[in-house]
């Protein structure tokens, strides 16, 4: 018998299966961008209450799909009360992020050009923040991808993120000192 969720997961994973036949990426990202806001406003995430359960002391990350020809990825991610990420990236790859429950904030950053390279710390602006709500959803293509998501709320929040690709490691960006230190983390599954 198939679940709610399975359905739910299967009709989105249909709709992004011609969303990704683009001619490239920014043209991809906003069909993707379209089918998430109108799956998700439609009712929200339908997912069964154990998909949506936050994760104890981090946020959650479920892979609800991943693309038999490897093209996209589907996770849901789950943020508890005032959970958030460090300032990342996705490692070169394109995501679409959209808010299936609750809210969240997300703060877009530029890296500016400085001695990186030389010292180990980069230097970041802040150029965006947005508090987004349910169906509101975001296009994060290299090299414009840089971001902190946070959940500031007392209650949970889900986005659903679509990747081109399963993303594995992100970089992360530490503050250190005066700037922010680089560092590559490997990404799992919270179940």
């Amino acid at each position: 018998m198939t679940t709610t969720s399975e359905q739910w997961i299967a009709k989105l994973a249909a709709k992004l299966d011609q969303a990704v036949q683009a001619a490239d990426d920014a043209e991809r990202c906003e069909r993707i961008k379209t089918v998430l806001s109108a799956h998700v406003g439609n009712g929200g995430c339908q997912l069964d209450a154990a998909l949506l359960k936050p994760v104890a002391g981090q946020y959650g990350r479920r892979l609800l799909h991943k693309d038999p020809a490897g093209v996209y990825s589907i996770v849901l991610m789950i943020w508890g009360p005032n959970q958030g990420t460090p300032l990342h990236d996705h490692s070169g790859m394109w995501c679409v992020e959209c808010v299936c429950a609750g809210g969240i904030t997300v703060e877009s950053y530029a890296r500016l050009p400085n001695r990186c390279s030389e010292s180990g710390l980069c230097d970041f602006e802040m150029v965006e923040s947005v508090e987004a709500g349910l169906g509101s959803a975001g296009v994060l293509i290299p090299p414009f991808d840089y971001h902190i998501i946070h959940n500031h709320s007392n209650t949970p929040a889900a986005t659903l993120h679509v990747y081109g690709g399963e993303i594995t490691t992100c970089n992360v960006f530490v503050p250190k000192d005066s700037g922010y230190q680089h560092e590559v983390r490997e990404l799992t599954y919270s179940d």
